[in-house]
């Protein structure tokens, strides 16, 4: 059936033509890519504790749609069926383990929380946002990258990610401690889960030679999602006891704090990718995760605070 419903959309995308099949793409990346940034922003710039939130439902969401991607290992649909025959360019950008999609999981991780959290005061803009999350898992499937359970595991992974972060911060806030049992528990998921990755066994196939996935990268892939949540999570404890920023700010301190905080996050991306011709790939990738996550949630919070008093001492 699923296979069925790509090879109709094939139709329908072969006869717009390559044109809109791009723009599906560059919309589609596009949404997820906004996803992404919105949490970050929101922590520096908007509101510290929805900002918190979201993140926490970013990293435990990726961090659990990585774990179904190699425990159930699914080939991507052209890999199932030859006939599926998705563009080039998407394809390119579709690697690895197909089942769930990452894409759908992005996007459901922030405007999922903001569908939820405008749904009584402002219906339509929630209408909104949850419009997006399905626009995003939609075009993967138009592109034949995805099929429709891909992305409504990917949207789910995320969506019930949101509930349960909600009730770890309720309960945080009412225990102060039960930050740092939060953040071991973690911590412990995510080493075991490490341990996991690397010692099953993945699929081996070829085809002319050439083999299908290559399991090192999905390791790899995972290993980044790893650390990415860890720092985020442990990054975020130690910032909650030891900085305490505040989010609340004016309009060109919050461009001066977007800007120094995606700029930093890039240039750390941009130099872990020099490490890894003398670090081994795996332990680069988590070490890029680490970074990221820290960065984002402590070393920033740390920049901001030192300029910002600085400045207004002057």
């Amino acid at each position: 059936m699923d296979i069925e419903i790509l090879l109709w959309l094939q139709e329908i995308r072969n006869a717009l033509g390559p044109v809109a099949a791009r723009i599906a793409s560059y919309a589609s990346d596009g949404i997820s890519a906004l996803a992404i940034v919105i949490p970050f922003v929101t922590y520096w710039c908007l509101n510290k504790r929805r900002g918190q939130i979201m993140l926490a439902v970013f990293a435990g969401s990726l961090l659990l749609n990585q774990l179904i991607k190699i425990t159930c290992a699914v080939y991507r649909p052209w890999i199932r069926d030859s006939r599926i025959v998705p563009p080039e360019f998407a394809r390119k950008s579709a690697t690895g383990y197909s089942f769930p999609s990452t894409h759908t999981q992005i996007a459901a991780t922030a405007y999922g929380d903001l569908s939820i959290e405008y749904r009584k005061t402002k219906p339509k803009r929630a209408v909104l946002y949850f419009s997006l999350i399905l626009i995003a898992g939609l075009l993967r499937v138009y592109l034949g990258v995805h099929t429709p359970q891909d992305i409504l595991v990917g949207m789910l992974s995320a969506l019930i990610m949101i509930p349960v972060c909600y009730f770890v911060f309720a309960k945080i806030s009412e225990h102060d401690e039960q930050e740092i049992v939060f953040s071991a528990v973690f911590i412990f998921i995510t080493a075991a889960s490490i341990i996991f990755a690397m010692s099953k066994s993945y699929p081996a196939d070829y085809v002319d030679g050439v083999l299908l996935v290559d399991s090192k990268e999905m390791i790899k892939d995972y290993m980044l999602s790893a650390g990415l949540s860890a720092g985020i999570v442990v990054g975020g404890m130690i910032e909650h006891r030891l900085i305490r920023f505040s989010a609340e700010c004016g309009r060109k301190t919050k461009i001066i704090r977007t800007v120094i905080g995606l700029g930093g996050a890039a240039l750390i991306y941009l130099l872990t990718k020099l490490t890894a011709a003398f670090i081994p790939s795996l332990a680069n990738s988590l070490i890029r995760g680490l970074l990221l996550g820290f960065y984002a949630v402590l070393l920033c919070p740390l920049i901001f605070t030192k300029i910002e008093t600085r400045d207004s001492s002057d």
